[in-house]
C-alpha cells in the first residue's frame, strides 16, 4: 500500500539522519583529536628547537674554550723554546768562563 511505502521512506530518512548525525559526531571527535595531536606536536617541536639551541650554544662554548686552550698551549711552547735557548746560551757562556778560570789558575800556578 502507498501508506506503508511512505512509512518506510520516513523510517529510512530518520535512519539516514541518525547515521549522518553519528558521522558528524565522529568527524567532530576526530577534529578535536587532530587539534590536540597537532598542539602536542607543536609543543614537542618547540621543546626540541630549544634543546637544539642549547646544545649548539654548548658546542660553540666548548669550541671557544678549546681554541683558547690551544692558543695558551702554543704560547707556553713558544716560551719554553725561548727559555731553552736562553739556557743553552748561558750554559755555553758558563763553559767559556770555566775555561778562562782554568787557564788563569794554570797561569797562577805556573807563576808560583
Amino acid at each position: 500500500s502507498p501508506g506503508g511505502a511512505q512509512a518506510w521512506v520516513a523510517m529510512d530518512t530518520v535512519s539516514l539522519e541518525h547515521q549522518i548525525q553519528s558521522v558528524q559526531r565522529h568527524i567532530s571527535f576526530l577534529k578535536k583529536e587532530q587539534m590536540a595531536l597537532l598542539r602536542d606536536l607543536h609543543l614537542e617541536i618547540l621543546r626540541l628547537q630549544k634543546r637544539c639551541s642549547e646544545l649548539t650554544h654548548d658546542l660553540e662554548m666548548r669550541e671557544a674554550q678549546s681554541h683558547q686552550q690551544e692558543l695558551a698551549s702554543r704560547e707556553l711552547e713558544s716560551k719554553c723554546r725561548a727559555l731553552e735557548s736562553q739556557l743553552a746560551e748561558r750554559a755555553a757562556a758558563n763553559a767559556e768562563l770555566r775555561r778562562e778560570v782554568a787557564q788563569r789558575e794554570a797561569l797562577v800556578s805556573a807563576l808560583r
